[in-house]
């Protein structure tokens, strides 16, 4: 995503104080902030609320940002962290439902389609994932990161994160027993 010219362009001019060049970035990074949010939240409302204030946050940090390629993994953990507070702010663990988004929904539309069927068993199974799990299948899989800004976002060695998403893929495949060719051909 950070490698096409006119973004860097966009994050340099943005730390140099430009707004519209700011909005584009808002533009081009919402969906994936608010994708992270909401695995993390679960609530639409509470995750475009969080998402906002990642984004003035981002705005009022821009010029601390040393290196303009790594502005995702950088707005990525400025958005993990502001969904960490708010938690922590609310002592409140939600039971895990099914969220009212779903975060197919916001993936690449390059990624093969699923049946209405097979989204909603994939939305439930991922449901039933930890945080971190939900988290790491969300910013490895279907927002594409690196293995390396996934470490960085959610402060995690670079070689634990391969063996985490191992894991968490292991249990993701455990909760949908009984559909593999259903749904695991299409997410492996």
């Amino acid at each position: 995503m950070i490698n096409d010219p006119d973004r860097l362009i966009d994050v340099r001019l943005a730390c140099e104080g430009d707004r519209q060049a700011f909005g584009r970035l808002i533009d081009d990074y919402g969906g994936l902030v608010h994708t992270l949010l909401l695995r993390m939240v679960q609530d639409r409302d509470t995750a475009m609320d969080l998402a906002q204030e990642t984004f003035v946050k981002a705005w009022t940090r821009l010029r601390s940002l040393r290196k303009h390629e790594s502005f995702p993994s950088w707005i990525c953990s400025t958005a993990r962290r502001t969904a960490l507070d708010h938690l922590r702010r609310i002592k409140v663990r939600k039971e895990v439902s099914m969220p009212e988004e779903s975060f197919i929904e916001s993936a690449d539309e390059s990624k093969p389609e699923l049946s209405a069927e097979g989204i909603v068993l994939l939305e439930q199974a991922v449901c039933k994932l930890s945080e971190r799990d939900r988290q790491l299948i969300t910013l490895a899989y279907w927002n594409e990161l690196s293995f390396a800004d996934v470490g960085r976002i959610m402060g995690i060695p670079v070689p634990n994160v391969r063996v985490y998403l191992h894991r968490a893929r292991k249990r993701l495949r455990e909760h949908l027993k009984g559909h593999e060719n259903e749904l695991l051909q299409q997410i492996d």
